[in-house]
């Protein structure tokens, strides 16, 4: 009895699978279409053909997928061998909801995929298709807020005190640099108030609505400023944490990154 899958990590089918069910496919969807591991059409039924506007199913076949439906993801999903079980496609400014499968030979390896058109009127799905959109701007929206106050500055030039000549001096070229897309070197004494100035250039420049990202120096050893920077890779070494950390200048990309303590940074 041929295995239906080939392993249970994968979720797919197997061609003789596939045979069985295309009588199903014919009569419980509104389109059916498979591909081999090229991507090449090796069957598509009469209704696909029809929602296509195809001259017949035989026209098609042998032909690149992307040829004939240009917005598929059908390649992906050969390419990684992972299924699409519910997905949104536009063609010729129609919705169709689809579903996708990678289908294996016995040895297990990817040899093609099939699809079969769920709904090709999304007009019954528009309460839930609605409600998805609202919950992924509202994400999209948390998100923002939550990197703008986790990645934004506090402070601008009203909040750096002083109203000596010197103090003055320094606003004036604050303002100078926020307006210009330079890097910036801040000197003086600890508390005097060189990250409030930071921000507060950062803050007036086009670069405010960007990342701010500061990063104490002195508190980085050295053997890992490098991971600080450039970020780490999981496994990358002994502890370090299983998913992708970010480094500093990605973080940062785009905005301001605050190198405080920069003289205590090895020379190498």
């Amino acid at each position: 009895m041929k295995q239906i899958f080939p392993d249970k990590n994968k979720t797919g089918l197997t061609r003789e699978l596939i045979d069985a069910m295309a009588p199903m496919f014919e009569q419980a969807s509104a389109g059916a279409i498979a591909i081999d591991v090229d991507s090449r059409i090796t069957w598509i039924n009469q209704c696909y053909s029809d929602l296509l506007q195809l001259p017949s199913p035989s026209s098609v076949i042998g032909k690149e997928i992307w040829r004939v439906i240009p917005h598929t993801r059908m390649p992906e999903v050969v390419a990684t061998g992972k299924p699409m079980l519910l997905d949104i496609m536009e063609h010729n400014e129609q919705q169709l909801v689809v579903s996708r499968l990678p289908f294996y030979d016995d040895n297990g390896k990817v040899v093609g995929a099939v699809a079969f058109v769920l709904y090709d009127d999304v007009q019954p799905l528009t309460p839930l298709v609605s409600k998805f959109r609202r919950l992924h701007q509202d994400l999209a929206a948390a998100r923002k807020a939550l990197a703008k106050k986790t990645r934004g500055t506090r402070y601008s030039l009203t909040d750096f005190v002083g109203a000596s000549p010197q103090a003055l001096e320094v606003k004036r070229r604050a303002r100078l640099a926020s307006g210009r897309d330079v890097p910036v070197l801040l000197l003086g004494e600890t508390g005097t108030g060189k990250e409030v100035l930071a921000q507060a250039i950062h803050a007036a420049s086009e670069r405010a609505d960007k990342p701010f990202v500061g990063v104490n120096l002195a508190a980085v050893p050295e053997n890992l400023l490098e991971a600080e920077f450039f970020g780490v890779a999981p496994g990358a070494y002994t502890g370090a944490d299983k998913r992708t950390r970010d480094g500093k200048f990605q973080l940062a990309n785009g905005g301001t990154l605050f190198l405080d303590e920069v003289g205590d940074m090895p020379l190498p």
